[in-house]
């Protein structure tokens, strides 16, 4: 394989994030890891980034902004092990005119083996 071959978009692997991209979305699985992920910009607030392995055996990232009491909160006490849930229940219209809606999420957890990262989450 000549090193050109591997620049063709059919090689460009789909991105493991889950985005809320319509009302009724949701995801879950088995936490894996949990991390942080730093703000890049004031559209991107630094987010606790969720590892999740889904019943199918395939993982994906589930990034929630810290600036969210309510997530932190949810999220505080999920350990490695935990099965977690996220659905995007409806949009909040915004309080500044021109800006997009906030999306309200919900979390659902249910506790599972309780193994624990290094990273100060899941406590």
């Amino acid at each position: 394989m000549k090193d050109e071959d591997i620049f063709k978009d059919e090689n460009i692997p789909e991105s493991n994030w889950f985005k809320f991209d319509k009302v009724g979305a949701k995801v879950a699985g088995e936490v894996t890891d949990i991390t942080r992920k730093e703000s890049n910009s004031s559209l991107f607030p630094a987010q606790r980034v969720f590892t999740l392995k889904k019943s199918d055996g395939s993982f994906v990232k589930v990034g929630i902004k810290e600036t969210s009491d309510y997530l932190m909160g949810r999220t505080n006490m999920v350990q490695l092990g935990d099965w977690i849930g996220f659905e995007f229940k409806k949009e909040i219209p915004a309080k500044t005119k021109g800006h997009h809606p906030a999306k309200s999420i919900e979390v659902y957890v249910k506790k599972g083996t309780g193994k624990s990262n290094d990273d100060g989450f899941g406590i």
